[in-house]
């Protein structure tokens, strides 16, 4: 399949739906992954909330996050306004919304946007498509937006200047090695980012390991179970990922043999904190949703 199909292989296994994000605004990237249930968003924002509200309690302060493929926000919108993927996605889809202009549109996003509190910390969005990453910053679910694909060029001065301010990176999708290296060359030394991923059961997270290790990280794939992503947008996907499971060792019973695409989490925090609090007392589960689990500051001797 070549490059500038609209759907293109992005790894062995996961199909990208690229013309999807191409468009002035939101709507037809909800209207696909609706299609596709898609429900990642929705289990994935808790989860980041918690990693946040954790690395802000060791800083001490508020925080500057890095939502890594932000697209036109959503996800980020999820992360500081009390809002759900459900409820975004019923409000790009409804009918009244389709006979809008894109620029109609982007004034009541930003308008609905604005009318909600705030947490507090700064969200720097980036993503590889212009179009998205400006729409982000424009209707405000970003603080800062910023055109960049890191898996092919070292970032900018502008791109270097946000990473080094960054607290957490978070992605609901798979980082990439080079990106990864990037970011870590990128970032400070002294209290590097913590890095929150989640990445397709047919991707492995060693690659992700070995790139942030320089930062003194420790990269943990979280043991609590898989998340579901999205229904498989065609058969051929389907048989992709099996092949690419059976071939790592990995049961699909259950999950993509059911026809859903299954995501790991991975987190990267510095070795000290990895070994005082493990990582399920940091992340919370429960009934498919997550919830905040009470959980300490280790003791300073």
């Amino acid at each position: 399949m070549p490059k500038d199909s609209p759907l293109f292989l992005t790894n062995t296994a996961k199909t990208c739906l690229k013309h999807t994000y191409l468009q002035n605004d939101p709507r037809a990237t909800m209207r696909t992954l609706g299609g596709l249930d898609y429900v990642l968003a929705d289990v994935a924002a808790p989860i980041f909330r918690q990693l946040i509200a954790a690395r802000a309690s060791y800083a001490g302060r508020t925080l500057q996050v890095l939502d890594l493929g932000c697209a036109y926000g959503t996800g980020t919108a999820l992360l500081r306004f009390p809002v759900t993927f459900a409820t975004l996605q019923a409000r790009y889809t409804a009918r009244e919304m389709q006979a809008l202009d894109a620029v109609e549109l982007e004034e009541l996003d930003r308008l609905y946007y604005a009318a909600w509190p705030r947490d507090g910390h700064r969200y720097v969005g980036i993503d590889a498509r212009e179009t998205a990453v400006s729409y982000a910053h424009r209707v405000g679910t970003v603080d800062s937006g910023i055109a960049a694909d890191l898996e092919r060029a070292e970032a900018d001065d502008a791109l270097a200047a946000e990473i080094l301010r960054t607290d957490i990176v978070v992605a609901t999708g798979r980082i990439g090695v080079r990106t990864a290296m990037r970011i870590a060359h990128a970032a400070r030394r002294d209290d590097p980012p913590w890095i929150a991923t989640f990445m397709n059961r047919t991707s492995p997270g060693d690659e992700l390991a070995a790139a942030l290790a320089p930062l003194g990280l420790v990269t943990e794939r979280f043991d609590g179970g898989s998340f579901a992503q999205r229904r498989f947008e065609s058969a051929a996907e389907r048989d992709r990922a099996l092949s690419v499971l059976q071939s790592r060792g990995i049961d699909p019973a259950g999950k993509e043999a059911d026809g859903w695409l299954h995501a790991d989490l991975y987190v990267a925090r510095p070795a000290a904190i990895a070994e005082s609090i493990p990582l399920h007392r940091m992340v919370s589960i429960a009934g498919g949703a997550c919830g905040p689990r009470p959980w300490r500051l280790p003791r300073r001797a």
